[in-house]
């Protein structure tokens, strides 16, 4: 059994100074590629409701700046932004990161929601709600005309 353990020690040490050696070799990204972009932004968009957008960049050359443009055309100068959508339908926000290589650009499409409450569908559940205690309450008066009331007039 030591054997065994000692040659499986063996082969994951033998294949760990693989790796090594394989990530080691790999060549560093040309610094001429532009910067890599990942911007966080909400998955949906609602009418009147603040969204905050971010935006990380790594692989930048000299100075970065970024520019967040939102649908109303305002705009925003830092990494993370936030933003209340005063329109309903198709809207865009995009972000621009500058560097010393030039310009990288993302866009992100949104359609705007507007939700309302007291009207429509949002009825539904306090009418089931109610028709819920109605028939709970039937339920009651049923059981007690049936069953406690007959135990009553006999043990009187």
């Amino acid at each position: 059994m030591s054997t065994y353990l000692n040659t499986l020690l063996a082969l994951c040490c033998l294949l760990g100074c693989a790796v090594g050696v394989a990530v080691a070799g790999t060549p560093a990204q040309a610094a001429d590629d532009g910067p890599n972009v990942t911007v966080s932004a909400p998955e949906r968009a609602v009418y009147n409701a603040t969204s905050t957008f971010d935006v990380s960049v790594t692989n930048a050359t000299g100075n970065v700046s970024v520019e967040w443009t939102f649908p109303d055309g305002s705009t925003a100068t830092t990494r993370q932004a936030s933003y209340r959508f005063q329109q309903t339908g198709n809207v865009t926000v995009t972000v621009a990161i500058t560097d010393d290589t030039g310009t990288t650009t993302r866009t992100l499409d949104y359609e705007v929601y507007r939700y309302t409450s007291g009207r429509g569908d949002s009825q539904v559940l306090p009418v089931l709600g109610m028709l819920g205690v109605a028939v709970g309450f039937m339920g009651f008066v049923v059981a007690l005309y049936f069953k406690v009331l007959p135990w009553f007039y006999q043990n009187i």
